[in-house]
């Protein structure tokens, strides 16, 4: 059924996600502890690496860091302005909950109608 289509797809994706920190970790040793960098900072040094991480396995012959290609890109979590700046969302615990729940349904609905 639709949530076990779900269920399945999400620990799938929390795989590859797992994955790519411990990726991340390996190569890049500032991401193994906490980086004593304000938010934004870090956010662009998520960016800068993983743009790095890509170039050098794309260009580079031999990568100890290889792994299989995702299907699908991967889509910004952050909302971005027309500036490219991050722009945070500031909600209540209870507008957040509601607004997860009701994402993870649309989700759930939409991947159960793709799959039959």
């Amino acid at each position: 059924n639709e949530k076990e289509l779900f269920n399945l797809r999400h620990a799938s994706l929390k795989n590859v996600i797992e994955r790519i920190f411990g990726i991340f970790k390996s190569r890049f040793t500032i991401f193994k502890s906490a980086p004593p960098f304000l938010f934004k900072t870090q956010v662009e040094l998520v960016l800068a690496c993983a743009a790095l991480h890509n170039f050098l396995r794309k260009e580079c012959r031999y990568d100890e860091f290889l792994i299989e290609a995702v299907d699908e890109p991967s889509s910004s979590i952050l909302p971005v302005n027309e500036d490219h700046t991050f722009e945070p969302i500031i909600q209540t615990k209870e507008q957040e909950r509601k607004n997860i729940n009701a994402w993870r349904t649309s989700i759930t609905m939409d991947m159960w109608v793709n799959a039959i």
